[in-house]
């Protein structure tokens, strides 16, 4: 009798069903402004999502610091699955890199869910230079050591790494010239008030049919469409000239695996959708997925990468 009273008795407890994800509105955070490359595409996989889920998926922007604002904040977000930071890998590996202090760390406060694109810089000379290919470059800034100079849209930029990380493996010695955005650093290139810039490739790719900068390499690990008959710098004598930011979406880190996987599955679906890859390849970002495992590896491996790089080429982050 007793046996069966416990039976009865589990019989009558109601069994809760988990909740199915999401049951209400997503928030994506993206740490910089709105109209940007990130935004745009963050919107858009919102839009795909929402309707992949019958839910809302906002997008709110939380700019500044390099990203770590927006970055802090989803940090310190509930671990629910419902606030998510679609971001470039700037604020968790470069930013970081250099600043002295920085709001989470970037290796143990997210849980990385996957990364979806990937974008490359171009290395461009202004044609008065009178240089044809990387090689004529560096033999001409060995020649006159200290006096090229190259660009960058700000201290600590991806194109000042890519500046840096350039003299270094070259064996040269040029000046870096800091802007307050691509914009004026390839206006200055064009210009000829400073030589050489490595910048989006999308924004020069225009210069270059003009005939306002000449291309003569790509960061990336491979040819860029954009750019046809431009070889990658690691295919033309400089191993390690490695420079792209790659796109992600991460969750604050106790977020649970059926948020975490459900996220995954939709992003997967939104991946397979033509006009979303068609959008990511018209702003000049490939379209690429790399799994969770992948996106904490690149950013334990890219955060030393250009740790050391900042001390060796004394780079610190604007105050």
């Amino acid at each position: 009798m007793r046996i069966l009273a416990v039976v009865v008795l589990c019989m009558s407890i109601p069994v809760i069903a988990q909740e199915a994800y999401p049951s209400r509105p997503v928030k994506f955070v993206v740490p910089f402004t709105a109209g940007g490359p990130l935004d745009v595409m963050a919107r858009f996989m919102a839009q795909k999502l929402a309707e992949q889920w019958g839910k809302p998926v906002v997008v709110e922007n939380q700019a500044g610091g390099s990203g770590s604002i927006g970055a802090a904040a989803v940090a310190r977000a509930p671990a629910d699955g419902y606030t998510l930071l679609v971001t470039v890998d700037i604020p968790l590996t470069m930013y970081p890199a250099v600043a002295k202090q920085v709001p989470y760390n970037p290796r143990t406060d997210f849980r990385p869910i996957a990364a979806v694109a990937r974008s490359d810089n171009g290395l461009f000379v202004n044609p008065s230079l009178g240089v044809s290919t990387t090689k004529e470059l560096v033999e001409l800034a060995k020649k006159q050591p200290g006096k090229l100079s190259f660009s960058s849209a700000g201290v600590a930029a991806p194109a000042h790494f890519a500046g840096e990380l350039f003299k270094a493996i070259a064996g040269v010695d040029m000046i870096h010239v800091p802007y307050k955005g691509a914009a004026p650093a390839m206006s200055a290139a064009m210009a000829g008030e400073v030589s050489m810039m490595f910048g989006p490739i999308p924004q020069g790719v225009p210069q270059v049919r003009a005939g306002k900068l000449k291309a003569l390499g790509v960061t990336g690990p491979l040819p860029s469409p954009l750019l046809p008959g431009v070889k990658p710098l690691v295919e033309q004598g400089f191993p390690g000239l490695l420079v792209f930011n790659w796109y992600g979406v991460l969750a604050p880190a106790k977020t649970p695996d059926a948020p975490a996987q459900a996220v995954r599955s939709g992003l997967k679906q939104v991946m397979n959708d033509q006009t979303f890859r068609a959008r990511l390849s018209d702003m000049g970002t490939e379209p690429v997925w790399d799994e969770a495992e992948t996106v904490s590896n690149a950013i334990a491996a890219d955060l030393m990468r250009w740790r050391e790089l900042a001390r060796v080429a004394k780079i610190e982050a604007p105050q």
